[in-house]
């Protein structure tokens, strides 16, 4: 038989057929596992969606998470806005409910989000006072709390005892104060911080604040406080190098005897040169 010519008897025709029947058995056979897997995945997802439908779809608002790292509470956060429960989450209005918690001058941040299917979470930052400002509205006298920024708010939720350990800020003149802000208020806050670090014991007897020579419209050596001391004592500090006043300081406490420290009257740590007077 010569080579590259076709062999037509009947043995390569009953060859060819069964060639073509296993083919056709192996393309049937690889259709019914195509079937098999697409039927398994459409009874995987009716059983996700049956099972999971609720976190698929949002639900009616039906709990409000509320978080403050202050004192404001969740009966404050009810008194301050209405949020309606039972509402389609999705239409609520986050950004007014934002508007509405910021308006509280206590409150430095508020953040609202929505957790599906049916919850909404509210995080709120708050100012932490660290002095307090007895101020006269319509000739009545309220008190304002002052934060680390120099921010001035109305205190909510904040017991008496809570406030009463604050050091009193005074002599502050209207100038001091740009929209609702004492300025540079945060040297104070500096010079505040050191002392706590470095003389707890000191700190813990300051009560009040005088801004009398403190002008942050002028050049750097007007910005001087005068801290009182439950003992009656005064420490004149100049907010610019600060730790430069605090070794100041520290000489000063040094030299002194328990008796001359029972005496003390005022230091003053502004200048080049201690000076300290006695009673």
């Amino acid at each position: 038989m010569a080579l590259g010519k076709k062999d037509h008897s009947w043995r390569s025709l009953q060859q060819d057929a069964q060639l073509t029947k296993a083919r056709c058995k192996w393309l049937l056979g690889k259709f019914f596992i195509l079937v098999a897997l697409s039927s398994l995945c459409l009874i995987v997802f009716k059983w996700f969606e049956h099972f999971h439908k609720p976190l698929l779809c949002p639900q009616p608002l039906r709990k409000v998470i509320f978080t403050s790292d202050g004192v404001l509470s969740e009966n404050w956060l009810n008194r301050r806005v209405s949020i309606p429960l039972g509402k389609a989450l999705m239409r609520i209005d986050l950004e007014y409910i934002k508007t509405q918690l910021e308006a509280c001058s206590q409150v430095a941040s508020a953040v609202i989000t929505r957790k599906f299917p049916d919850t909404l979470v509210i995080e709120i930052k708050e100012l932490k006072p660290v002095a307090k400002l007895f101020v006269s509205i319509q000739g009545k006298r309220c008190i304002r709390l002052i934060s680390a920024e120099g921010k001035l708010f109305t205190p909510v939720a904040y017991t008496r005892y809570g406030i009463k350990p604050l050091p009193i800020l005074s002599d502050v003149t209207v100038q001091l104060i740009q929209k609702g802000k004492i300025l540079k208020f945060n040297r104070i806050y500096t010079l505040l911080v050191e002392l706590m670090h470095q003389y707890p014991d000191v700190y813990a007897t300051i009560v009040q604040i005088s801004l009398k020579n403190f002008d942050p419209l002028l050049e750097e050596k007007w910005l001087q406080v005068d801290l009182k001391t439950s003992y009656n004592q005064h420490l004149i500090f100049n907010c610019t190098y600060v730790d430069v006043q605090m070794r100041k300081l520290k000489g000063v406490l040094y030299a002194l005897t328990p008796q001359q420290r029972s005496q003390l009257l005022r230091i003053d740590l502004s200048l080049a040169n201690p000076v300290v007077e006695f009673r």
